[in-house]
């Protein structure tokens, strides 16, 4: 499964979930993901809504960290 983990402050860890796709959880619950597609990334939430197209991983990753993303933990 996971390969590889991220430690961003907050409890947030991201995992590589399978090639293109990174996963993000916080308090071990997934809260979102992201998937590379061509000419950019979009970012889902725990629902698989999607939050928005990205040029970059880490625009996409911040739409998946905020507070609405944050929300499917209560």
């Amino acid at each position: 499964m996971a390969q590889q983990a991220r430690r961003p402050p907050d409890g947030i860890v991201w995992t590589t979930a399978e090639p293109d796709m990174y996963a993000c959880a916080i308090e071990g619950r997934t809260v979102g993901f992201v998937l590379r597609v061509a000419g950019g990334f979009i970012a889902f939430d725990d629902a698989s809504n999607p939050l928005g197209r990205y040029q970059r991983a880490r625009a996409a990753r911040r739409s998946v960290e905020t507070i609405r993303a944050r929300r499917s933990l209560e």
